[in-house]
């Protein structure tokens, strides 16, 4: 696949306008993302029919989180010509394959290593929030940046695979998130608000706080580390499971987070099932920890300097930067795109399969 850039698409209005605007405007990629990932229910032994059924249990549960996301999905779904039960199981793919226990045995493993840079380790004094997005390698051609103007509420950038809410991204406040695979073995044994939906939340704060109480305060089926940043210099990754939330803050000006718990508390309290399928994260976490530390003892950090990093080729095709290589099921799992962001000028920029080479494309409010 020789992806140049993701399609950005300008939506705006109320949720049901803007889900109906993201629809039309997405219609072949949302069609491309059903076609996916209703082969991923279906070798977990998911009928579509058993998927729909799953998917309008969620709705309720949705509508209480928030209202305007369910109109916002029923949009989405109107304007793509589909069921709205279909663009629920997009945003709530992960949670009812893990309901199944499934999600390990056939699909290759979600990786992902998160990178903050506080201003005062940075050259330019702005905070720098970067990710590798590891997943499968059809992503490629399911991957979107929507640049949304609420009717009410910041505005929102955010990389998503098409048909779901958000998945990375940065909103006018300059608040910012990225998301990584982590697994408990209390991973769904409850309902609860999907990933997309929670971190879309996330981009829908105007104040930190807030932001940070969308992710402390809201009931969740699958673990997740999630890492929320602020243009004005504050940062956290919070290593989320069912029942609880764990907090990591940076040291010396650095925050990396690849794809196991790392607090002292969680290490404590919660049985890591996240190794058994991404035992690369431990030196994944380690090798751009060290190679930013190092550089940061010579000089101020860059852009160039964290992209570097996540470069990083050691383990391959298991390494930072992941080369495409076949997973359970015989599905090929890479690193689908590199995303970094600058929220002090509300801009990101995204370079699908770095894995070749980065092209990166700049997005911006």
């Amino acid at each position: 696949m020789d992806i140049e850039s993701f399609p950005l698409y300008d939506i705006e209005g109320d949720a049901r306008q803007c889900g109906q605007q993201y629809g039309r405007a997405a219609g072949e990629r949302i069609d491309l993302s059903l076609r996916t990932y209703r082969a991923a229910f279906e070798r977990v032994g998911l009928n579509w029919d058993r998927t729909r059924a799953l998917a309008r249990r969620f709705m309720p549960m949705i509508e209480a989180f928030d209202a305007g996301m369910l109109r916002e999905i029923e949009g989405v779904a109107e304007g793509a010509g589909v069921p709205p039960e279909d663009i629920v199981a997009l945003n709530a793919r992960s949670e009812m394959l893990y309901a199944f226990q499934q999600l390990e045995a056939t699909e290759p493993p979600d990786g992902c290593t998160g990178v903050v840079v506080m201003p005062s380790a940075a050259r330019e004094g702005r905070l720098i929030h970067a990710q590798n997005w590891d997943w499968r390698i059809e992503s490629l051609e399911l991957g979107v940046v929507l640049r949304i103007q609420p009717a009410k509420g910041p505005s929102m950038l955010t990389f998503a695979e098409a048909g779901t809410l958000a998945r990375a991204g940065l909103n006018s406040a300059g608040i910012a998130v990225t998301g990584n695979f982590i697994k408990a073995d209390s991973d769904g044994r409850q309902q609860g608000v999907p990933l997309a939906l929670i971190r879309r939340g996330i981009l829908q704060s105007e104040l930190y706080a807030n932001a940070l109480g969308v992710v402390c305060r809201t009931a969740r089926s699958i673990s997740n580390n999630m890492i929320l940043t602020h243009a004005d210099g504050e940062a956290v990754s919070l290593e989320t499971c069912p029942e609880q939330v764990f907090w990591q803050q940076p040291e010396a000006g650095i925050l990396v987070h690849a794809n196991h718990f790392k607090t002292p508390a969680a290490l404590a309290r919660v049985v890591d099932r996240s190794l058994e399928t991404t035992p690369d994260s431990l030196y994944r976490d380690r090798r751009v920890t060290e190679a930013l530390q190092n550089k940061r003892a010579a000089a101020l950090l860059t852009e160039q300097d964290v992209l570097d990093a996540l470069q990083d080729r050691f383990g391959a095709p298991r390494a930072v930067c992941r080369s495409p290589s076949a997973g359970p099921g015989g599905a090929s799992s890479a690193t689908v795109a590199t995303i970094v962001m600058d929220p002090a000028a509300r801009k990101m920029r995204i370079a699908p399969a770095p894995f070749k080479e980065h092209r990166f494309t700049e997005y911006s409010l």
